[in-house]
């Protein structure tokens, strides 16, 4: 195989020639990593597979084979089920391998069983939602993760699966583990709609309803910075965990929707409306309110994560209005029915029903 510093060397041989660098170039060098991705058609795989072409690197894609079959011509594709057939990856060797879509336990360990002795490194995308809370003025990645007082017998969900997901890569990579935390993940091609709606709204403009405080905080990991990151760390052999949090700087609800606002052309007006009143009407954060959670409570820091590990790493980040530009070209490219039904937010009957009933109390 070949190794990173074969492959720094021979990038920056090509680049002098002007052939590597541009994110839109393609093809592969002899000095590019074999990688291998854990499904790879979703959401961050797509933006990290063309990235990582663009840079040099060889890719092989294992999924089902169900899912945006026609994307990358040029990759290696390999049909199977992490859930019960791996048997396409057997006898096979790569330099590291890319797991977003590991979800439980049982997928994660069996992955991690077979490649630990024929892959150099194993990229793990966890969650945010390890951690036990969000109520220590100071949230790195050596917060505690895990419910508090349950059983580890009795975990389950999102956030403790993936916990455990994390100590079955420790167990088999070693030092050779690379974990990372991110947020909401927002950009181009996310479906969850929970970026989108607020893109869509202010767009549309109007009488909008924004939830909570203007200087409620607000963080998030644009998809291109985050699967750029992750090309930049597996070319650089980095282990350790990531809060892969963004933007660089603290940001505000103020900020958010003000800098949203700014890239579209048609007027708005703003209106904040408190978390106990939206409460009181039945709508429950993170659900038809969406996006960021109130800072109380086991939420109080949820928004002020610590980044600097990933920075210090060379994590780079997108500007808002570039990510809304990019993300509201995208959304307008979805089809009709995508574009006026969208998974999260409000309705606009009920955001303009809130509005009547807070302005009249």
């Amino acid at each position: 195989m070949n190794t990173r510093r074969e492959f720094m060397t021979a990038s920056a041989g090509i680049a002098a020639l002007g052939l590597l660098g541009s994110e839109q170039s393609s093809g592969q060098s002899s000095g590019g990593l074999n990688i291998l991705v854990l499904g790879g058609t979703g959401f961050i795989g797509p933006h990290f597979v063309r990235h990582a072409l663009a840079r040099g690197h060889k890719i092989t894609l294992f999924n089902r084979g169900r899912t945006n079959t026609h994307l990358f011509p040029e990759a290696e594709k390999l049909v199977g089920d992490r859930n019960d057939n791996l048997r396409s990856l057997e006898g096979r060797r790569w330099d590291a391998v890319l797991d977003n879509s590991g979800y439980t336990p049982l997928q994660v360990r069996q992955s991690v069983d077979l490649l630990k002795n024929s892959c150099e490194q194993y990229l793990f995308t966890s969650t945010r939602a390890v951690y036990t809370d969000f109520i220590p003025a100071v949230m790195d990645e050596d917060a505690p993760v895990g419910p508090k007082g349950i059983p580890e017998s009795e975990w389950s969900g999102y956030g403790p699966n993936k916990v455990l997901a994390e100590r079955i890569v420790q167990e088999g990579f070693g030092a050779r583990t690379l974990i990372t935390r991110p947020p909401v993940i927002v950009g181009p091609g996310d479906r969850t709609d929970r970026f989108t709606y607020w893109v869509d709204r202010l767009d549309e403009g109007g009488e909008v309803l924004v939830q909570g405080h203007h200087a409620d905080p607000i963080q998030f990991v644009e998809v291109r910075d985050l699967s750029e990151f992750y090309v930049h760390l597996l070319e650089n052999s980095t282990t350790g965990i990531y809060n892969t949090e963004g933007p660089q700087a603290e940001l505000d609800t103020a900020g958010l929707v003000h800098g949203i606002r700014a890239i579209t052309s048609t007027p708005s007006n703003l209106n904040w409306v408190p978390w106990d009143f939206l409460v009181q009407q039945g709508e429950v954060p993170q659900d038809t309110v969406v996006f960021w959670n109130r800072p109380s409570g086991r939420y109080l820091n949820y928004g002020r994560m610590v980044n600097a590990r990933a920075i210090d790493k060379g994590m780079k980040f997108r500007p808002l209005a570039t990510i809304a530009q990019d993300t509201l070209a995208w959304h307008r490219t979805r089809p009709a029915e995508s574009q006026a039904t969208l998974r999260a937010g409000l309705t606009r009957d009920r955001e303009q029903e809130l509005l009547r009933l807070y302005r009249d109390q």
